[in-house]
């Protein structure tokens, strides 16, 4: 059973965002493009591994969490996907990379070949998965728990992988081979019973916090006022959507009354945590304050404060339309 399902992560919908915002000649629009590509590629494989692992049926209980985050003795980890069952706990770590990916023994490296012939090393994802696997050992036994833990280092099916010498220490397979190879595992001791696995799945979601980079200019020192304002039509995909006849109105044709909280949630993404009347009117380019005041008013926003010191900042999840967490 999935006891929770994957979202885009925070830090791709705010690229996302900062990319459409930011001038094509800012010195930080490569690094931005740069790095929305890798967190696509990564977060297109998670979604193709979720496909695969759904066909995952086994006549035994289990669950499924994905996109997990936990916190140990002032450190977070997070765990792309993870399996419980009664006999042992999988963490699985989900990789995606676009060129040829080269994996030598002794000692383990993982390297990225181009397409040019250039090769560079990259992060070693064993070592990752066995400090996930530390963590969690450590944040299950505060739970009164002791159970094996192993870790999968699953690629896209789309990539090229070129294993050189022996197999590395740790199981290394293709999205689309992890359902046939957690079936081929032999069903050993019962650790857990299904009430057991599902009160852990569910203390997990309890403890579970979104990773937040907010705001992200600050992450990759961009001034504020280099992020482009105004409302983006959601047809033509452009900036200029003005507000006239009690509804947002674009050049391609396109009118609606709620474009303003994507505005909102780039707002809270990009620039800080906290919205004033002033900077909602700024960062839509509307000039009336009391329509300004009346559309922030219905978007689920807490008010703080009054008059200079007044400002807006996001609900608790499920209590405003707008969606950053």
């Amino acid at each position: 059973m999935i006891y929770k399902k994957r979202k885009m992560p925070n830090e791709l919908k705010a690229l996302i965002s900062l990319d459409k915002r930011l001038p094509h000649t800012h010195e930080k629009k490569h690094a931005v493009q740069k790095n929305l590509l890798i967190y696509q590629a990564g977060y297109n494989g998670e979604l193709e591994f979720d496909n695969e692992i759904a066909n995952f049926k086994p006549n035994y209980p289990h669950a499924i969490i994905h996109d997990l985050y936990l916190h140990h003795e002032g450190t977070y980890f997070q765990i792309d996907s993870l399996l419980i069952t009664p006999s042992s706990i999988t963490i699985i770590e989900v990789k995606n990379f676009k060129d040829r990916t080269l994996i030598k023994a002794n000692p383990t490296q993982f390297i990225r070949v181009f397409r040019n012939g250039n090769r560079k090393p990259i992060p070693n994802p064993i070592i990752e998965v066995e400090r996930k696997i530390h963590f969690l050992q450590k944040w299950l036994t505060k739970c009164g728990i002791q159970i094996p833990i192993e870790g999968i280092i699953t690629f896209s099916d789309t990539n090229e992988l070129a294993i050189e010498h022996q197999t590395p220490e740790m199981k290394i397979l293709l999205n689309s081979a992890v359902p046939p190879y957690l079936n081929s595992l032999p069903e050993t001791q019962q650790i857990l019973d299904q009430q057991t696995i599902e009160a852990l799945a569910n203390t997990m979601l309890a403890h579970h916090k979104d990773y937040n980079p907010f705001p992200i200019a600050d992450l990759y020192d961009i001034n504020p006022s280099d992020i482009k304002p105004g409302v983006i039509c959601p047809s033509c995909n452009q900036i200029g959507m003005r507000w006239g006849r009690e509804k947002w109105n674009c050049p391609c044709g396109h009118t609606g009354k709620t474009e303003h909280y994507q505005t909102i949630e780039d707002w809270f993404m990009l620039v800080k945590p906290k919205m004033t009347n002033r900077e909602f009117r700024y960062f839509t380019k509307l000039d009336n304050r009391n329509i300004a005041r009346g559309l922030l008013a219905k978007t689920g926003l807490q008010l703080i404060g009054e008059r200079k010191a007044a400002h807006y900042i996001l609900m608790k999840e499920g209590k405003s339309p707008i969606l950053v967490e």
